[in-house]
């Protein structure tokens, strides 16, 4: 028979070890999957500029990416999250209830959405804690 000490540590270390792989599990789900190869590349943020104004994004979003029709990219209010994985499905219009047209993205080969990519992440002027790309 167990005695009130050891059945009140058993449980001590129980709960400890579940805290332990809950917080684990929380962290990995909320890393960001860093993917683009051009952020912070001045020759590619100058291209997925060009690109950004070609394709039209700016039609939607403003030149400098300020928004009008669409929301700003300058701050840190992204509707389905702000890491590289999920703004480059949103681009290519991979993201179910995404109200950005698809059609530019399905034609922009992947090495130019993280071109364009690029370009909006040099116009973010929101929190820098928030930066998970």
């Amino acid at each position: 028979m167990m005695t009130r000490s050891v059945w009140l540590w058993a449980r001590l270390a129980f709960v400890s070890l579940f805290s332990l792989l809950l917080s684990a599990t929380a962290g990995e789900l909320v890393q960001p999957h860093k993917l683009n190869p051009y952020t912070g590349d001045p020759d590619a943020i100058k291209a997925g500029r060009a690109l950004f104004l070609q394709m039209g994004c700016s039609g939607c979003h403003g030149v400098g990416g300020g928004g009008g029709m669409g929301p700003a990219l300058l701050d840190d209010e992204w509707r389905f999250g702000s890491d590289d994985e999920t703004l480059s499905k949103l681009i290519k219009g991979e993201m179910p209830q995404q109200t950005m047209p698809s059609v530019f993205g399905q034609a922009l080969p992947d090495d130019d959405v993280w071109k364009i990519l690029a370009y909006v992440r040099s116009l973010y002027r929101g929190d820098p804690t928030k930066i998970n790309w």
